[in-house]
């Protein structure tokens, strides 16, 4: 029977390869993927809110209020670090949030609703995380259903914490405002982090103050969207899509 063996393994693969360190899912450097921003287009001509003149710190304050306020948007692109490609797609609304992770062929999606973790893994991420014969079995139980049983595992904090934008948004050194530029045609202002001089957070400063793009090392970048926007895919599977990981390990 699979055990909780398999699930830290999972765990530590999922966090190593989609890189998820140090307790902040390292969102921080995400890349440029083309997508359609949900903020006011420049062609519509909205007055500057005045977010520029701002401190970096009240800019960003007033960025996670704006994200609190619209109660949901996308996070989409891509993660580059070490040579490995990640491909991120999340869908938030509130504290829910469905996302897919990709990586070398492996692929993981998660989803977090009514406060219960799950996660559905393919063969490959199996494989990558538990061993050819471990994982090869693990996917053959599983098959396509959704893995349920997570919400205790602490060994995986850091892989749904992608879906949280206090971790996604939060600096490790002190902030300081950058240029100011146009993203996909939205003026915006850039914020650097002093503790991790790759990372450029780019925040509209016309209409609403939203983030708009987290770009970081190795080409990569984060592109926010779809703000205010209802997600039919955040939902709860039916139950003969789960499978309870604890009650197969007798727990």
């Amino acid at each position: 029977m699979p055990s909780r063996v398999a699930l830290v393994a999972l765990a530590v693969a999922a966090t190593t390869l989609a890189g998820c360190q140090n307790g902040k899912a390292n969102t921080a450097q995400p890349a440029a993927v083309p997508a359609a921003s949900s903020a006011p287009a420049a062609s519509s001509a909205p007055a500057a809110s005045g977010v520029a003149e701002l401190s970096a710190d009240k800019i960003l304050k007033q960025a996670r209020e704006a994200l609190d306020e619209a109660g949901s948007y996308r996070a989409k692109g891509k993660m580059v670090q070490d040579g490995q490609k990640t491909e991120i797609d999340l869908k938030v609304d509130g504290k829910s949030f469905t996302g897919s992770l990709s990586f070398g062929g492996a692929e993981v999606e998660l989803l977090v609703i009514g406060g219960k973790k799950y996660l559905r893994p393919n063969e490959k991420f199996w494989v990558m995380s538990a061993g050819a014969q471990q994982g090869k079995s693990m996917a053959q139980l599983i098959g396509d259903r959704w893995v349920a049983g997570v919400d205790d595992d602490k060994s995986l904090e850091d892989l749904f914490a992608i879906g949280d934008v206090d971790a996604v948004l939060k600096p490790t050194g002190k902030l300081s405002k950058g240029a100011e530029k146009e993203i996909d045609g939205v003026p915006a202002i850039a914020l650097k982090d002093a503790a991790d001089p790759d990372s450029t957070l780019y925040i509209a400063t016309t209409g609403e103050p939203y983030p708009l793009r987290l770009t970081g090392k190795g080409g990569s970048a984060l592109v926010f969207s779809d703000f205010g926007e209802t997600f039919d895919d955040i939902e709860k599977p039916a139950a003969d899509e789960v499978v309870d990981l604890g009650k197969l390990a007798g727990k």
